[in-house]
């Protein structure tokens, strides 16, 4: 099925010395329509009116984006009826997966005719995915092809894309140049010519296409770029296994607190897994080189195999206590999801690692699974099966309904601005039928997230100050300051604070009008005054610092003056003057 291919690609590398093949003529021109009809077909559709069907037009749209792709891919490659069932199969998913995104999306406000970026992005990786399954085996013959297969095709197709976006970007970067030229003459038709629909989506989709050709024909030298990219990027793999192994020695001295105190743990975990999967890969390539890797590279990938499975399991713990905690969120669901194949890709190379015989030769069988694996987790994930704001407004509200959390700190923002109509939908029957232990309260609070018309940044959510991201001068923090669970989003004193060397300086001062004293945290990234109000502790001011005087505070070089300066009353309210803080013209500290 792929000889004739194979043999028309070294054909053109050869020049085309016998003259001009009518196979060639015919395979440029069937590819360079297919990009010719899928900018027409994108432009058709931009032009549809907003009041239209939007689950069929976001269907169509993604559809319209993906499809061609798949036939610039498979055609003169695969067998025309396996290509036309392939390709009839990727535009009914891309429908009906964009129908449902569009009925059911995350976001309050979808774009027009357009699913969601993420199915637009995943949907992207699966469907390649699945075209780099089908091939090799459609080109061998049988069900499954040779791991060597697969790795040649998956490998080379993806250089081919990389080229091809650089390839159209740099298109884009020279008649940007054109319409800056032509205008320093006032001649801005070009400026206009490149703004219009009509011009600029067939005219990419076209490069795109012939992109694509140009890196088939010379498939030779994509393969050499390939292999050089591969081979650079295995020499990394020695720096990120030290990297993760020093990581994880670094854990029993620190312990993982501070790793969840950041919030932010189980996505850096998975992407440092991420990291060592594409290295592994990188080094491993098809597996038939007898002179490649040498021997540092193939221990390094050893124990790079056996990091990755205390990654993926400390990963799973993190989100597991966050999801007890504080219930389930898309994210949350979005990082469950990723840790299943990355538990499958740390146990199966790890497997590989510690088994006799041919170096990491497990490491194919488990690629091959994680593919399959991956593919069916995309579509569940985008379907009703496993979607991620169903499951998350169910569970929130069951909390709710359950007294796990408060009327006062339920998340009611999440379902107004983040969950789409069916979040809206769950607040609205929160605002008619209350939950939970107050249920007039939960009314009430429903019913005031359901009139707000912009997303307001004072809601309060369930957070607290982390002392270990302080360093106290003076004073002892009030213990109710430290206790407080709730705070207005983005209000959170310790946000921006960091550990050891990154702390923030913490004063108890007093410094605004009302009585009391308040609490002063200063740090690189924020610098707020904080004091006590009915609905407890806000943020009431902030102090401004100039280059190098937080690092003199910390050495302790200050020392508090009174200041007495006129106030000017308006109303009954005072106004102080406040100067203009100069840091070119005051002293360094």
């Amino acid at each position: 099925m792929a000889a004739p291919h194979a043999k028309l690609g070294s054909d053109k590398e050869r020049g085309m010395g016998e003259g001009e093949q009518p196979a060639a003529r015919r395979l440029i021109a069937v590819r360079l329509a297919i990009g010719a009809v899928q900018g027409l077909a994108l432009y058709a559709l931009s032009k549809a009116p907003e009041g239209g069907p939007r689950a069929l037009l976001a269907g169509l749209n993604l559809a319209a984006l993906f499809t061609p792709v798949v036939l610039l891919g498979g055609y003169g490659v695969l067998r025309a009826r396996v290509l036309m069932i392939w390709s009839l199969a990727a535009a009914a998913l891309c429908g009906a997966l964009a129908a449902y995104d569009v009925a059911f999306g995350q976001g309050p406000e979808q774009g027009a005719h357009w699913p969601s970026a993420p199915l637009i992005l995943f949907l992207g990786a699966a469907l390649f995915i699945v075209h780099h399954l089908i091939g090799p085996a459609d080109g061998e013959g049988r069900w499954r092809a040779s791991y060597g297969r697969y790795f040649d095709d998956g490998w080379r197709d993806g250089v081919r894309l990389v080229l091809a976006a650089a390839f159209v970007g740099a298109l884009w970067l020279l008649l940007a140049l054109a319409a800056a030229l032509f205008g320093l003459i006032g001649l801005e038709i070009v400026g206009q010519l490149i703004q219009r629909g009509w011009f600029a989506i067939p005219v990419t989709t076209l490069f795109f296409a012939m992109a694509i050709h140009l890196t088939d024909v010379r498939a030779a030298l994509v393969r050499g770029a390939r292999t050089l990219g591969l081979t650079l990027l295995a020499w990394l793999a020695p720096v990120m296994t030290l990297i993760a192994a020093g990581f994880l020695l670094s854990l029993p001295f620190t312990g993982l607190a501070p790793l969840w105190e950041t919030g932010k743990a189980s996505p850096i975990l998975l992407g440092a897994a991420a990291a060592l999967i594409i290295l592994i890969n990188a080094a491993y390539q098809d597996g038939e080189r007898p002179d490649f890797p040498p021997a540092v590279l193939r221990w390094t990938v050893r124990a790079a195999s056996l990091v990755l499975v205390p990654l993926a399991l400390i990963a799973l713990y993190g989100v597991g206590l966050r999801v007890a905690q504080r219930g389930l969120t898309p994210d949350r669901i979005y990082a469950l999801v990723c840790l299943v194949p990355a538990a499958v890709y740390g146990f199966g190379y790890a497997w590989a690692a510690v088994t006799r015989g041919p170096w990491m030769r497990r490491l194919e069988p488990t690629n091959i699974v994680a593919a399959h694996l991956v593919v069916a987790l995309i579509v569940l994930v985008f379907s009703p099966v496993i979607d991620p704001v169903r499951l998350s407004v169910n569970d929130q509200v069951d909390r709710l309904r359950s007294g796990k959390v408060s009327a006062e700190l339920f998340d009611y923002s999440f379902l107004r601005w983040d969950a789409g109509d069916r979040g809206k939908r769950a607040l609205q029957t929160l605002a008619r039928d209350g939950a939970g232990a107050d249920p007039a309260a939960v009314r009430a609070r429903a019913a005031a997230a359901l009139a707000r018309q912009t997303r307001s940044t004072q809601e309060v959510v369930a957070t607290a100050v982390t002392p270990a991201k302080l360093q106290v001068v003076g004073a002892a923090l009030p213990a109710d300051f430290l206790s407080q669970t709730a705070w207005p989003q983005f209000e959170e004193p310790t946000r921006s604070c960091g550990h050891g060397e990154n702390r923030c300086l913490a004063f108890v001062i007093d410094l605004a009008p009302n009585p009391g004293a308040e609490v002063a945290i200063l740090g690189a990234m924020q610098q707020g005054v904080y004091g006590r109000t009915p609905e407890g502790w806000r943020q009431v001011g902030s102090m401004r610092l100039c280059a190098g005087e937080l690092q003199a505070l910390k050495a302790g070089r200050f020392r508090w003056a009174q200041q007495t300066r006129p106030v000017l009353e308006i109303a009954g309210r005072a106004r102080a003057f406040e100067p203009l803080l100069d840091c070119d013209r005051a002293a360094a500290p």
